[in-house]
């Protein structure tokens, strides 16, 4: 068994155009499924861009408005999570700050529907 860290101590802030207030703290090495915490702090902000493979957002903690191909922001708290198809654009902002697991992987898809029973 190996032990690693994945809080806000050992995130790191990307150098990238796309991320505002934004932290990440990589769960897996590149390559094969991708997943990462990310944190986006009050005010935070992912810009517009383009999925590059599928991806699901997970909300943690926390509480945000997310957009898909239309643009429309609409907003997401935790226990929620959304789906963005491959080449689909999207955004995620926070006024308060989220914390997020991201997964990123080519062939994912979003797990079926559940009945409310």
């Amino acid at each position: 068994m190996e032990r690693f860290r994945f809080d806000a101590g050992s995130a790191f802030t990307p150098h990238q155009e796309l991320l505002e207030g934004v932290t990440i703290a990589p769960l897996t090495p590149p390559g094969g499924v991708q997943a990462a915490v990310f944190r986006l702090s009050a005010g935070g902000r992912i810009v517009r861009h383009p999925a590059t493979v599928p991806q699901i957002l997970a909300v943690l903690e926390g509480d945000g408005r997310v957009s898909g191909p239309d643009g429309e922001l609409e907003p997401i708290a935790a226990g929620e999570a959304v789906f963005w198809s491959a080449g689909e654009e999207h955004e995620t902002v926070s006024e308060g700050g989220l914390t997020a697991l991201v997964l990123e992987a080519e062939g994912l898809s979003p797990p079926p529907a559940r009945s409310a029973d």
